[in-house]
């Protein structure tokens, strides 16, 4: 659901894709030429990685940094400044951002758009996560924060995120300059079996029905609750890790470094051992992040203080 902030947008400018990887390489052939370089904040999500370079473009990423509050915030000099040294047109931009689950604040989208604008860059922008605000966070849509961003920027959304219909396919872009939106819809269509099917024509209707939106009411309290649950259990029990408190999106994002050093263990080793105890997470240096561990909190809460009760006599607390 595009959200709240939206405004003069017509049917025209919503364009299909049967998944929003497939639309950023659709806008990436239509902003880049092959071997170009792409700019991407830092953790980065995999499916970028691998939709980026197996298309024959280069990454340069502009690493996130942790406030001492441990936010985590964009580096406005350092984009500005990969930017200008890789001549680079054309970014990738994540909000809300995953894996960190950081929600932008109109303000911080604002100040990245000016680095963009000042540099001519169009932005691409992957919006899938925006229903998924935990705990009252306030989305705010990439296009609505200047005229700029709106005609310089390709958004796209899906309802697989949030009614678990990745499945089913099918997601949709919104795209508000006619000559941009016209060349990345006559790219995607030019991709073989790009075409919604009648299972998620009728999902996708299904999902943004009242009825849908009933029931993501009812979701997000028990998301909040699990994200709440595990940055408590973290910060209380689990010494050398720390973490971010999601804001959007149902992941979460464990820096073990500290851990690791303490405990003289391999980010392999301790992957493993989560594994050997049922536990299911991600390696972070799929995502640039070498010392960390993605976490899926899109689960029943029972199941949820399951895993970290795992983590906690098992893996993080344990002798092995």
């Amino acid at each position: 659901m595009i959200g709240t902030n939206v405004s003069g947008l017509t049917k025209e400018d919503i364009g299909y894709e049967n998944g929003v990887l497939g639309g950023v390489v659709s806008a990436l052939k239509v902003f880049a030429a092959p071997g170009d370089k792409v700019l991407l904040h830092s953790p980065t999500y995999m499916g970028f990685t691998n939709a980026v370079l197996s298309n024959g473009y280069q990454i340069v990423h502009s690493p996130l940094i942790k406030d001492e509050n441990g936010t985590w915030r964009m580096n406005y000099e350092d984009m500005d400044k990969k930017i200008k040294k890789n001549q680079i047109h054309v970014a990738i931009f994540c909000n809300p951002h995953n894996p960190t689950g950081r929600v932008w604040t109109k303000e911080e989208i604002t100040k990245a758009m000016e680095v963009y604008e000042r540099n001519n860059v169009w932005v691409i922008s992957d919006e899938i996560w925006s229903d998924l605000m935990m705990n009252d966070h306030h989305y705010t849509p990439t296009q609505s924060v200047s005229e700029w961003a709106k005609e310089h920027t390709a958004a796209f959304y899906a309802p697989s995120k949030t009614f678990n219909l990745a499945g089913l396919i099918g997601s949709y872009s919104v795209i508000y300059n006619k000559p941009i939106r016209e060349r990345i819809q006559s790219v995607g269509k030019k991709t073989v079996y790009n075409s919604m099917n009648v299972f998620s024509e009728h999902a996708l209707i299904g999902a943004y029905s009242d009825e849908g939106n009933n029931w993501l009411n009812q979701l997000l309290p028990v998301l909040s609750q699990n994200v709440n649950l595990a940055y408590d259990y973290v910060t209380k029990h689990f010494d050398g890790v720390s973490t971010f408190k999601t804001e959007g999106t149902y992941m979460m994002f464990l820096d073990c470094t500290d851990w690791l050093k303490e405990h003289d263990k391999t980010q392999t080793e301790l992957l493993e051992r989560g594994w050997d105890y049922g536990i299911g997470w991600q390696d972070g240096g799929l995502f640039q992040g070498p010392t960390s561990i993605r976490l899926n909190l899109a689960s029943p809460t029972s199941r949820i203080e399951d895993a970290f009760k795992r983590m906690d006599k098992y893996v993080f607390n344990a002798e092995w």
